[in-house]
């Protein structure tokens, strides 16, 4: 009798493919053995951007220790509450100055609007901290079962991409910063114009001021960059595990048309089906942790995509008003850059993450034709594969518009139309 159906005969013709595939899948994972998954942890470690985050209380590392989890939330309120002095204090100034300085009040509205968001990111950061936690061993956890030694070394490879990629991204914010920060535009000679309970003129009280500007500066600027890092690095990971299916479906494919060539050769359906169940489950696993990701970054990059582009439209109307020397330019042109850069990361990897989840469509569609021999489970199991892949994974700014190049040039398009029209409401006040 059939164990799996209970029909008289010892192995009944529909059972045997499905047995088959059960005993391929227990030989593979026999095989599989667990050093496959910490290589590839290891090989997609984030420690690099985790640690900052935790020594800064943006986020608090995952594999901290719980005991020492309420310490930690007081350093982060006393974190807050520093950035949150600092933002009143640019808030008082666009209140008893108004607009009767229109440079002075874009200045000091740019200055608002960054560390306004940081203040708000910092927040999401800690309401999306479990969904942050989970993703940052997405690769350990989720793909791991789905890996072989073969893809170890390309996942190595673009690890140490994306991580040199980062780290000088990091370094160009901290150089931005400097710059930002030995040059002066208040009557103190500080690189902020801000409402201060102490006299700055004095030298202690300069000292402390430009202590606390420069503290802030770094945290609101650098670490922004790192929490971007660390998103992009999320996204990437998504986009390698894409790659790689990509890759074992074009092999499959590969496969079957040379064993369909090959009329002597008796084609294992059994196994076939095996690995083409294996691609839909990592299929699957990849949609779950990028609807994840998704949903944890939605409503911050929005906010972010906005203020960006506020900040851009100011920084030109710096740039094409102010003639008090190449210092101020430059100054001027550091914070352009710098916010453009926060914006084109998110852009450039998730219109990446687009175009490998299309070219998983493509994969499937090019291996239909090597499968038209193939059982009719085998077929339905490769078009719900191909029809899933045809809705291309995309990271989005609050569900209005996916993150890619196109969405890039749009922002900088709609901050330069908004430059022009408060440049020609100077030139009409002149």
């Amino acid at each position: 009798m059939c164990l799996s159906c209970r029909c008289p005969s010892i192995l009944c013709t529909f059972c045997a493919p499905e047995q088959k595939a059960r005993e391929y899948h227990n030989m593979a994972s026999e095989a599989q053995s667990p050093s496959v998954a910490a290589a590839a942890e290891t090989a997609s470690d984030l420690n690099h951007l985790l640690r900052p985050l935790h020594w800064t209380a943006v986020m608090p590392h995952p594999r901290g220790s719980a005991t020492s989890l309420i310490c930690y939330r007081l350093y982060t309120v006393g974190v807050l509450a520093l950035n949150l002095s600092f933002f009143v204090s640019t808030v008082i100034v666009l209140y008893s100055e108004g607009t009767a300085d229109l440079d002075v009040f874009t200045l000091t509205l740019s200055v608002a609007d960054t560390n306004g968001t940081w203040l708000f990111r910092m927040a999401h950061t800690f309401v999306c901290e479990r969904a942050f936690h989970k993703l940052s061993h997405q690769v350990g956890d989720d793909f791991a079962e789905f890996l072989t030694w073969d893809d170890i070394p390309m996942l190595r490879a673009q690890c140490r991409v994306m991580r040199r990629f980062t780290l000088t991204y990091i370094w160009f914010g901290i150089i931005a910063c400097a710059y930002y920060l030995v040059s002066p535009v208040s009557a103190e000679g500080l690189p902020f114009i801000l409402a201060l309970p102490i006299d700055a003129m004095q030298p202690v009280g300069f000292a402390v001021t430009w202590l606390y500007c420069t503290v802030v500066t770094l945290h609101a600027v650098v670490m922004t960059m790192v929490l971007d890092s660390f998103n992009v690095s999320l996204i990437s990971q998504l986009r390698v595990q894409l790659t790689l299916l990509n890759k074992k479906i074009v092999s499959l494919a590969r496969e079957m048309s040379e064993r369909t060539e090959n009329s002597s050769e008796t084609t294992d359906h059994a196994e076939l089906h095996y690995r083409l169940e294996k691609c839909i489950l990592h299929h699957q696993a990849i949609i779950k942790n990028a609807d994840l990701l998704e949903s944890s970054l939605a409503g911050m990059l929005l906010a972010q995509s906005m203020s960006i582009g506020a900040s851009t439209c100011f920084q030109m109307f710096q740039l094409a008003t102010r003639t008090n020397g190449m210092q101020q330019t430059g100054k001027s042109g550091s914070y352009l850059i710098a916010m453009l850069a926060e914006l084109f990361v998110y852009c450039y990897f998730g219109d990446d993450l687009i175009n490998e989840s299309e070219n998983v469509a493509l994969a499937a569609y090019d291996a239909v034709t090597s499968l038209q021999e193939c059982p009719l489970s085998i077929k339905r199991s490769l078009l719900l594969l191909m029809h899933r892949a045809q809705r291309p994974l995309r990271i989005t700014a609050g569900g209005f518009f996916p993150l890619s190049r196109e969405s890039f040039v749009s922002v900088v398009n709609v901050s330069y139309s908004f430059f022009a029209i408060l440049r020609n409401f100077k030139n009409e006040g002149e």
